[in-house]
């Protein structure tokens, strides 16, 4: 999803980029030769809000909007906390659905994506 910087109108696309709501967490995917993995940075949410879905071979984590709000009588100065809904999408091939994991650890969601063995040894008689 990279943006060709040449059609930005710089100065109003940062206005944009500072005032939207859909922003997009940053995940890092390795590949090995028995799995894929998406590591997924999502601080400030807790587990029971991420949801991830595996359906033709494409791979979605979304986490749920939450307002953090203090009730109080005092009124805010600055309120910059705001965790709003994102979602991610990533496509992957020949993944064993019935075997991928995630854990979620300090922030960081961790998704590993099996691969089907789709090469057979056939041996000579």
């Amino acid at each position: 999803m990279t943006e060709n910087t040449l059609n930005r109108n710089l100065p109003f696309d940062l206005l944009d980029e500072l005032f939207t709501t859909d922003r997009q967490f940053k995940a890092d995917v390795y590949e090995t030769d028995q799995a894929y993995q998406v590591e997924a940075e999502l601080p400030g949410i807790d587990k029971d809000q991420v949801n991830i879905d595996f359906d033709e071979n494409v791979l979605t984590i979304s986490n749920e909007a939450k307002e953090i709000s203090n009730e109080t009588a005092e009124q805010y100065i600055l309120k910059e906390r705001k965790n709003v809904a994102r979602k991610r999408q990533f496509i992957f091939k020949n993944v064993d659905q019935a075997n991928i994991g995630a854990t979620f650890n300090n922030g960081i969601l961790t998704v590993t994506l099996p691969k089907k063995q789709t090469k057979t040894q056939i041996n000579i008689d």
